[in-house]
């Protein structure tokens, strides 16, 4: 079941990212990318990581912003995707993005 997780886990990523792109029109949201879809076993829930330009208090306006849409973009994807079961999801920040960008200023300037 792994490779089917995996496959789905792509697969979600590039849809809720196409979401954001083209039907959510909060302009906050043209700075979030979606960096990763992790599954639960059981296909319940979905964690969203999501990487956002700006400082933290904008960062979690954002995540709240997505959160309240969840329900929406759930319903997006039951229709573009036409899967028995699309997962709950819940948006947190990724930093990752902002450590790699940090990490390499470092070494640049060292």
């Amino acid at each position: 079941m792994g490779g089917r997780l995996e496959r789905l886990e792509s697969l979600l990523t590039e849809e809720i990212s196409q979401v954001l792109l083209r039907d959510l029109q909060d302009e906050h949201r043209g700075l979030a990318t979606i960096t990763g879809v992790k599954i639960a076993r059981d296909l319940s829930h979905a964690t969203v990581y999501v990487s956002i330009l700006g400082d933290e208090a904008h960062r979690r306006h954002v995540i709240e912003a997505l959160q309240r849409s969840a329900g929406y973009i759930k319903g997006l994807l039951s229709k573009r995707l036409h899967l028995k079961r699309i997962p709950r999801l819940q948006f947190v920040d990724d930093p990752s993005l902002r450590q790699a960008d940090r990490i390499s200023r470092l070494l640049k300037d060292g």
